[in-house]
Protein backbone atom coordinates (compact mmCIF):
# COMPACT_ATOMS: atom_id res chain seq x y z
CA UNK A 1 0.00 0.00 0.00
CA UNK A 2 2.66 2.50 0.94
CA UNK A 3 4.87 1.62 -2.61
CA UNK A 4 1.37 2.82 -3.81
CA UNK A 5 1.03 6.11 -2.08
CA UNK A 6 1.55 8.23 -4.93
CA UNK A 7 -0.97 6.41 -7.14
CA UNK A 8 -3.41 6.71 -4.25
CA UNK A 9 -2.36 10.43 -3.76
CA UNK A 10 -2.75 11.24 -7.36
CA UNK A 11 -6.45 9.30 -7.44
CA UNK A 12 -7.91 10.94 -4.54
CA UNK A 13 -6.26 14.36 -3.50
CA UNK A 14 -3.88 15.39 -6.32
CA UNK A 15 -3.42 18.94 -5.10
CA UNK A 16 -2.95 17.67 -1.30
CA UNK A 17 0.15 17.31 0.83
CA UNK A 18 1.03 13.54 1.27
CA UNK A 19 1.00 14.11 5.07
CA UNK A 20 -2.65 14.87 4.70
CA UNK A 21 -3.81 11.58 2.69
CA UNK A 22 -3.49 8.38 4.65
CA UNK A 23 -4.28 5.62 2.19
CA UNK A 24 -5.66 2.98 4.78
CA UNK A 25 -8.05 5.56 6.04
CA UNK A 26 -9.28 5.93 2.84
CA UNK A 27 -9.39 2.71 1.63
CA UNK A 28 -11.31 1.57 5.06
CA UNK A 29 -13.37 4.71 3.60
CA UNK A 30 -13.86 3.38 0.42
CA UNK A 31 -14.73 -0.47 1.60
CA UNK A 32 -17.14 1.41 3.85
CA UNK A 33 -19.14 3.20 1.45
CA UNK A 34 -18.87 -0.19 -0.84
CA UNK A 35 -20.49 -1.91 1.78
CA UNK A 36 -23.20 0.67 2.43
CA UNK A 37 -24.24 0.63 -1.30
CA UNK A 38 -24.12 -3.06 -1.76
CA UNK A 39 -26.15 -4.34 1.74
CA UNK A 40 -28.60 -0.94 1.86
CA UNK A 41 -30.97 -0.70 -0.76
CA UNK A 42 -32.41 2.50 -0.24
CA UNK A 43 -29.19 3.97 0.12
CA UNK A 44 -27.99 2.15 -3.54
CA UNK A 45 -31.09 3.61 -4.75
CA UNK A 46 -30.22 6.84 -3.93
CA UNK A 47 -27.53 6.85 -6.24
CA UNK A 48 -28.60 5.52 -9.42
CA UNK A 49 -25.05 6.10 -11.65
CA UNK A 50 -22.90 3.88 -12.08
CA UNK A 51 -18.68 3.77 -12.72
CA UNK A 52 -19.19 3.69 -16.61
CA UNK A 53 -20.61 6.72 -16.19
CA UNK A 54 -19.05 10.16 -16.98
CA UNK A 55 -17.34 11.64 -14.13
CA UNK A 56 -19.28 14.64 -13.01
CA UNK A 57 -16.92 17.03 -11.43
CA UNK A 58 -20.45 20.08 -10.16
CA UNK A 59 -23.95 19.80 -9.42
CA UNK A 60 -26.47 19.72 -12.24
CA UNK A 61 -28.18 22.83 -12.07
CA UNK A 62 -30.60 21.46 -14.19
CA UNK A 63 -32.02 19.23 -11.16
CA UNK A 64 -30.88 21.16 -8.22
CA UNK A 65 -30.68 25.46 -6.97
CA UNK A 66 -29.18 26.74 -3.69
CA UNK A 67 -31.93 27.29 -0.93
CA UNK A 68 -33.05 30.58 -0.66
CA UNK A 69 -32.14 30.60 2.93
CA UNK A 70 -28.78 29.43 2.59
CA UNK A 71 -26.59 31.55 4.66
CA UNK A 72 -23.26 30.24 2.90
CA UNK A 73 -20.84 30.59 0.11
CA UNK A 74 -22.32 28.96 -3.02
CA UNK A 75 -19.28 26.99 -4.05
CA UNK A 76 -18.97 25.41 -0.65
CA UNK A 77 -20.34 24.04 2.78
CA UNK A 78 -18.27 25.58 5.34
CA UNK A 79 -20.70 26.64 7.30
CA UNK A 80 -23.18 23.75 7.83
CA UNK A 81 -23.47 21.86 10.97
CA UNK A 82 -24.84 18.29 9.35
CA UNK A 83 -22.35 17.83 6.27
CA UNK A 84 -22.72 14.40 4.52
CA UNK A 85 -19.20 14.35 4.60
CA UNK A 86 -19.02 14.69 8.55
CA UNK A 87 -21.95 12.43 8.69
CA UNK A 88 -19.55 9.85 6.63
CA UNK A 89 -16.77 10.58 8.65
CA UNK A 90 -14.66 10.99 5.39
CA UNK A 91 -11.22 11.09 5.95
CA UNK A 92 -10.75 13.64 2.80
CA UNK A 93 -11.17 16.37 4.97
CA UNK A 94 -8.60 18.30 6.12
CA UNK A 95 -8.35 20.43 9.42
CA UNK A 96 -9.85 22.93 8.04
CA UNK A 97 -13.24 21.10 7.01
CA UNK A 98 -12.46 21.31 3.34
CA UNK A 99 -12.45 18.51 1.20
CA UNK A 100 -9.16 17.88 0.09
CA UNK A 101 -10.18 15.35 -2.63
CA UNK A 102 -12.06 17.65 -4.59
CA UNK A 103 -11.83 17.85 -8.72
CA UNK A 104 -9.89 14.17 -8.20
CA UNK A 105 -11.42 10.90 -9.52
CA UNK A 106 -12.28 9.99 -6.87
CA UNK A 107 -14.69 12.66 -6.64
CA UNK A 108 -15.96 12.87 -10.32
CA UNK A 109 -16.94 9.22 -10.50
CA UNK A 110 -18.14 8.12 -7.33
CA UNK A 111 -20.85 9.94 -5.21
CA UNK A 112 -19.11 13.51 -3.85
CA UNK A 113 -19.02 14.97 -7.65
CA UNK A 114 -23.07 13.75 -8.16
CA UNK A 115 -24.10 14.73 -4.82
CA UNK A 116 -27.02 16.21 -4.67
CA UNK A 117 -29.42 14.17 -7.77
CA UNK A 118 -32.28 13.75 -6.07
CA UNK A 119 -34.44 14.44 -3.03
CA UNK A 120 -33.65 11.38 -1.64
CA UNK A 121 -30.13 12.18 -0.78
CA UNK A 122 -30.95 15.75 0.03
CA UNK A 123 -33.24 13.81 2.58
CA UNK A 124 -30.84 11.18 4.14
CA UNK A 125 -28.22 13.39 5.11
CA UNK A 126 -30.84 16.25 5.89
CA UNK A 127 -28.56 18.78 3.50
CA UNK A 128 -30.12 22.73 4.16
CA UNK A 129 -28.39 23.59 1.62
CA UNK A 130 -29.71 22.08 -1.66
CA UNK A 131 -33.40 22.47 -3.31
CA UNK A 132 -34.49 20.11 -6.35
CA UNK A 133 -36.08 22.38 -8.82
CA UNK A 134 -39.76 21.08 -9.39
CA UNK A 135 -39.96 20.30 -13.41
CA UNK A 136 -43.52 18.59 -14.23
CA UNK A 137 -42.37 17.29 -17.57
CA UNK A 138 -39.61 15.76 -16.49
CA UNK A 139 -41.20 14.60 -13.38
CA UNK A 140 -38.50 15.36 -11.32
CA UNK A 141 -39.10 16.24 -7.75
Amino acid sequence: MFILAPVYKQAFAPKAKYRDVRPLRVWVHVWRVVWRSLSQKSYRDMYPSKLTDPPQMHNDLNVVCISDTWQGARDNCDICESTCCDQLSCPLIDKNKRCICYGSWYWGYYYCGRYPSNQAQIDYYNCPKWVIIKDDKKNKV
